[in-house]
């Protein structure tokens, strides 16, 4: 397994459209093509979220992105977007490995 770390840095004031915009479009369309959420978080300074999304493999998350970025639903998410103008101010992703299956031994 791996895992998608996706943060946001938006403006407080975002949160509540960038959380609706979140769970009409992208949420719906990460579950259609197969992704798996494990959480989704805002700080209590309400300026980040950060969602964790757990995957098979690398390629099985190449192929889930191929599938949303070619639907419908991202479509019309892309138009919203551009209605709402913009919901956060940047956006940064990393992938990461569990170490509970790590074959060294903690000493």
């Amino acid at each position: 397994m791996i895992y998608r770390r996706k943060t946001y840095k938006i403006k407080p004031e975002k949160l509540n459209d960038f959380n609706q915009f979140f769970h009409r479009y992208l949420y719906p369309n990460q579950l259609n093509h197969g992704a798996k959420l494990i959480g989704r978080w805002v700080n209590e300074a309400e300026d980040e979220i950060t969602a964790i999304w757990e995957y098979e493999s690398k390629e099985q998350y190449e192929a889930i992105e191929q599938g949303i970025r070619g639907s419908e639903l991202h479509e019309k998410a892309q138009q919203r977007r551009r209605e709402l103008g913009n919901l956060y101010i940047e956006s940064r992703q990393d992938f990461l490995t569990s170490t509970l299956n790590c074959d060294s031994k903690v000493k």
